[in-house]
């Protein structure tokens, strides 16, 4: 019975500490981009440039249908090309150079209320404008 014991609490301690690794194993910063969905706020940003590109094609003097192809040349671009998991990497790094830990818990903690949401769905919309 005590072996039983012995081996019940060595593998409640082993899976704790497991858990608390893979915690650990995600800074603060990538939980922030987590609840920010990073990746959707990088698009976001990138359709807000968009206009940029009409500006372009308008200089240009490019027709309808050849303003569209710049377009998507620059939507395979960035879908094809632009590494955003490097990109990630190197803003996780700028992040954790610039912020605290503290500040980066604030920061997500902020990002996680309603209004923090709102500010994230609204950010590629007031980019453009």
């Amino acid at each position: 019975m005590k072996k039983l014991l012995s081996i019940c609490a060595f593998s409640l301690l082993i899976l704790t500490n497991l858990s608390y690794a893979e915690e650990q194993a995600t800074s603060p910063v990538e939980r922030m981009f987590s609840v920010m969905d990073m990746d959707k706020q990088m698009t976001g940003g990138f359709e807000a440039m968009l206009p940029v590109i009409e500006q372009m094609a308008a200089q240009l003097k490019l027709d309808a249908a050849a303003k569209e192809e710049l377009k998507n040349i620059y939507r395979d671009w960035f879908k094809y090309d632009f590494d955003q998991q490097v990109i990630l990497a190197e803003l996780v790094e700028v992040y954790s150079e610039n912020f605290t830990d503290k500040e980066i818990n604030e920061l997500t903690a902020f990002y996680e209320t309603p209004t923090g949401q709102k500010f994230l769905a609204k950010s590629p919309e007031l980019m453009q404008i």
